[in-house]
């Protein structure tokens, strides 16, 4: 029988689209055998991505292919966050010129071998980052289109996204005025899901400057967020050095901030 009547090639056309990373585990789970594939691969149906991934030829894969093949095919507990899901959800104002040059994902999961593998590697930032319990694991995650088909990724919502991004903050004053300057553009979040996640976060410098930057920008939203289960802690946190000390949330903010809104 030649490979163009093999109803199980047939099968696969309609299991993978193209431009999706597809695993080696996930074809074995599906019924195709190491055999099966090789054969796949010298038919030309299927191209080697890296070792332990595959790939219809036709459409060429990108990072979002390979995220596709993370999420949906390999069932990894990783999603798009940070500014990156900022950037798909419209909010990202103020990414460098040319736009990211990484996507970051966040994940507790190990990073599977095929995807360090594979030549997209260089443009995935992995943050395996326990930043909220277990209570909150889906708490503000959304799904958005991609152009396969009808599959979406799974992305942070902009309160959680936004969380990430705090947790990125660094000592640098230029840092911490990227995140005010995101955080400006957020007129309209929801009010239960950062009631939800600050409760459930891990860090308290997040949730101190989350509440700071609400207070700060003082939108209808932040009036409604429930403070009462928010752990803020004890002592005081140098967020940036040589800042001045912001006395509410007991954290060092740049000296000049404020000075210009």
């Amino acid at each position: 029988m030649g490979l163009q009547n093999d109803t199980k090639l047939n099968r696969l056309g309609r299991l993978l689209p193209e431009g999706v990373a597809a695993p080696s585990g996930w074809l074995a789970s599906e019924g195709f055998s190491r055999q099966l594939v090789r054969k796949y691969v010298q038919g030309g149906w299927l191209q080697p991505l890296a070792r332990g991934a595959f790939v219809r030829p036709g459409t060429p894969i990108d990072s979002d292919g390979v995220i596709l093949g993370l999420q949906r095919l390999a069932a990894g507990k990783f999603h798009v966050g940070g500014l990156s899901a900022l950037n798909r959800l419209g909010h990202a104002h103020y990414l460098p010129l040319g736009g990211e040059s990484s996507l970051h994902l966040w994940g507790t999961d190990a990073v599977p071998a095929w995807v360090t593998a594979t030549r997209l590697r260089e443009h995935l930032t992995f943050h395996r980052v326990n930043l909220f319990d277990e209570a909150a694991r889906a708490v503000g995650l959304q799904s958005v289109p991609t152009r396969v088909r009808d599959w979406t990724l799974t992305v942070s919502g902009l309160e959680r996204a936004m969380m990430e991004v705090l947790s990125l903050v660094d000592e640098d004053e230029s840092s911490f005025l990227h995140a005010s300057q995101l955080f400006e553009g957020l007129t309209a979040l929801r009010p239960k899901v950062v009631s939800k996640l600050l409760a459930s976060c891990r860090s308290l410098k997040v949730k101190r400057l989350f509440l700071f930057f609400s207070s700060h920008y003082h939108y209808p939203w932040s009036e409604k967020i429930d403070r009462s289960a928010v752990d803020l802690g004890k002592g005081k946190r140098q967020i940036v050095r040589g800042g001045r000390y912001e006395r509410e949330f007991r954290i060092t903010i740049p000296e000049r901030f404020g000075a210009e809104h």
